[in-house]
């Protein structure tokens, strides 16, 4: 996607042709307000409140900028009187529709805006924001909930307001959304508790796919289940939110590696996954299959550290040498992968889902986020890296083709202490 340049409250910046402009506005450190927007969903633009100014003069107009291309010499300006005018009005309007929501509170404080002049007739707290019926259409794949009626009628609801059997109570809608408004895993796990019995009780787990088969033997209750502690522990954020059974995501293949589209990558070799306010970070397969099979991870940093881009996040062993790889991100450590201290070889057989590192909190997403690679970028720098791997076993007299041309295990298992070094440093030690 070719680049762009444009201009943010005066100041030049580069984009990619179409993106959103919303991102390279926050990557210029600029707050701008959001309640429908949520990263790895697509763009909305209900609640209207990420409104700023493009164009000049007489032309000038407001868009939303979670859902407005990025365009070669596009003049954005996100401070002007209009838009903080606009946006205020527009925490007035919430305020009068949902005036006893925490985060509507916080957002209207925010805009200066302490109460709303418009009178309330029907408070409600749900916003229509549509982060539920959008998680649950896009990434769980159920489409359980969506959207009834018109005007000051319009409810998130199910089809013809029956209970679905579509709902497998993964909670990803309660999960996303900003107000606790949405209630629909409570209630479809009191209606499985009246009407399910035997081998009925599937496990929510099993209906997204994550085990093959389970009975729930905990009435349903969730929050008592090692099962489910289990998966939270394992994939470091809201489960159905990590597995993501309604994408469904297959690697895609560059050359002889491995990589996943709903990832940005560094050129140290690891992955980065952003979801809403947090970040999970891991290996890639081109560093998996280049570092060998595994026998030992030591992690630089535990839950509460503050770590920075660049420095070291983990040391791995392999084949009697070390490795040291680098943190992609900027941020507070939330959690750590339990599993990795004992089984170093997830990182080998799952590299992008259960061998996953850490879980943090960006210090600044958007701008850190801007120096990885993104999917279009990415196939382009793996077949480079692949070439240059390639050129540089051929000079230290290793192989690392089959006679079919698949890669070998281990490949790397012949180089001695210097040449593991020069390959560290030439593939790994960097951002």
């Amino acid at each position: 996607m070719p680049v762009v340049r444009m201009k943010i409250n005066g100041r030049e910046v580069e984009a990619e042709k179409g993106e959103p402009i919303l991102g390279p506005i926050r990557a210029q450190g600029i707050k701008v307000p959001t309640l429908c927007h949520l990263e790895g969903l697509e763009p909305y633009g209900a609640c209207r409140l990420c409104i700023v100014e493009v164009g000049s003069g007489e032309r000038a107009k407001l868009v939303t900028s979670c859902n407005f291309p990025a365009d070669e010499g596009l003049e954005i300006r996100t401070d002007t009187a209009r838009v903080h005018r606009n946006r205020a009005m527009l925490a007035e309007l919430l305020l009068a529709r949902s005036p006893g929501v925490k985060r509507v509170q916080e957002i209207a404080a925010s805009l200066g805006v302490k109460r709303s002049r418009l009178k309330t007739i029907a408070p409600s707290n749900c916003l229509l924001c549509g982060l539920c019926v959008r998680v649950c259409n896009e990434i769980v794949g159920a489409s359980a909930i969506g959207f009834e009626g018109r005007g000051v009628d319009r409810v998130v609801g199910t089809p013809f307001y029956i209970d679905p059997e579509a709902c497998i109570a993964c909670g990803a809608c309660s999960e996303v959304c900003p107000t606790g408004a949405m209630q629909m895993e409570e209630k479809t796990k009191e209606r499985w508790r009246k009407e399910l019995g035997g081998f009925n009780r599937l496990c929510r787990y099993a209906r997204m796919g994550a085990v093959s088969s389970k009975v729930c033997p905990k009435d349903f209750y969730c929050a008592t289940c090692e099962v489910d502690q289990h998966f939270l522990d394992e994939l470091g954020m809201h489960p159905a939110l990590a597995l993501a059974p309604g994408r469904k995501l297959q690697p895609r293949k560059v050359s002889h590696f491995y990589l996943l589209e709903d990832r940005l990558y560094s050129r140290g070799h690891g992955w980065v996954k952003i979801f809403g306010e947090q970040a999970r970070l891991g290996l890639d397969d081109f560093a998996q299959r280049v570092l060998g099979r595994l026998s030992a991870v030591s992690l630089n940093a535990a839950p509460g550290k503050t770590v920075r881009r660049g420095e070291p996040a983990l040391t791995v062993e392999s084949n009697g040498h070390r490795a040291t790889m680098l943190f992609p991100l900027s941020g507070k450590i939330i959690r750590v992968n339990p599993l990795l201290q004992e089984d170093a070889s997830l990182l080998n057989e799952d590299c992008y889902q259960r061998g996953w590192i850490y879980t943090l909190e960006p210090e600044d997403r958007y701008r850190e986020s801007r120096q990885l690679l993104g999917p279009r970028q990415v196939d382009h720098w793996l077949q480079e890296e692949s070439d240059r791997l390639f050129g540089y076993l051929s000079t230290s007299g290793g192989t690392a083709l089959a006679d079919g041309g698949e890669l070998l295990p281990d490949f790397t298992s012949h180089l001695d202490e210097d040449g593991w070094q020069r390959l560290v440093s030439d593939f790994f030690a960097k951002v």
